[in-house]
């Protein structure tokens, strides 16, 4: 892929960091997690660590018990308010593995095992994946403008890591923020001050890149943070073509209009 997007610097960037959602914004990206091509898969990736279930459907229906458990165990561990809550997905899969964790073990250690379990699902779930044209250019011209450029996510850090890694994004990105790793999601005003507090910066030196109105721009701009929004063929639906709430907006992964607003203030 061709990723190059020009664009020339005539003035002091306007920001001092960039914060930038990742699925539909720098990702495009197909998932379907209720598909039988996801759950076979996990069930071949746990046959492979020596774990064997009946069915796939029986190992459905064991992770959703599982699930429902960690989630009332993490909500119960949370000082987080139930709407903004963060629920890891991890320990799903570790404790898909732990009935059998000596077998497991003498081929994986159980944290590993689990990890590749997760992976393997979301490889199965996945339709699709790519980076949106121009991605990694911007990223690097904005960078060396000098722009920090930092991830902050809504994802299970299980699934994102990894994909982020595949995409070239890990490289490239000076810092990354995952909600799930934080217990804490857009649009809450908590995980935007952790976001600026982590960065060392205040909010009206930065911008929130993403493609979601509600979690993505109103999120941001509840912490006093401007808002660039980019609407994509997977922001939500009901979503606006122009976003009154943003500093500017975007038809689709705009790089090159993005570069202009925050590199020529």
């Amino acid at each position: 892929m061709k990723d190059a997007v020009r664009t020339s610097v005539t003035g002091k960037p306007r920001y001092e960091v960039v914060f930038f959602d990742l699925y539909g914004t720098l990702i495009d990206i197909r998932t379907d997690e209720r598909s039988t091509a996801a759950w076979r898969a996990l069930y071949e990736k746990l046959r492979d660590l020596g774990v064997e279930y009946e069915s796939v459907e029986a190992l459905r229906d064991r992770f959703a018990r599982l699930e429902a458990s960690e989630m009332l165990r993490q909500a119960n561990r949370s000082a987080v308010r139930d709407d903004w809550r963060e629920f890891d997905i991890l320990p799903v899969y570790r404790s898909l593995l732990i009935d059998q964790a000596d077998e497991v073990e003498r081929i994986l250690p159980l944290p590993q095992a689990a990890a590749q379990a997760a992976w393997a699902f979301r490889q199965g779930s996945t339709g699709m994946i790519r980076l949106y044209q121009g991605a990694l250019d911007m990223i690097g011209r904005m960078r060396k403008a000098g722009v920090r450029v930092v991830l902050l996510s809504n994802a299970q850090s299980c699934y994102t890591r990894p994909e982020l890694e595949m995409t070239g994004l890990a490289e490239a990105l000076d810092d990354v923020i995952i909600s799930s790793e934080e217990g804490i999601r857009k649009p809450a005003r908590d995980l935007y001050m952790l976001a600026l507090d982590r960065e060392l910066v205040t909010a009206e030196q930065s911008l929130m890149v993403g493609n979601d109105e509600t979690n993505d721009i109103v999120g941001a701009a509840a912490a006093g943070i401007d808002g660039a929004y980019f609407r994509t063929e997977i922001s939500p639906t009901h979503d606006p073509a122009v976003s009154r709430h943003a500093v500017c907006s975007f038809k689709g992964a705009d790089y090159e209009g993005l570069l202009d607003y925050v590199l020529n203030a």
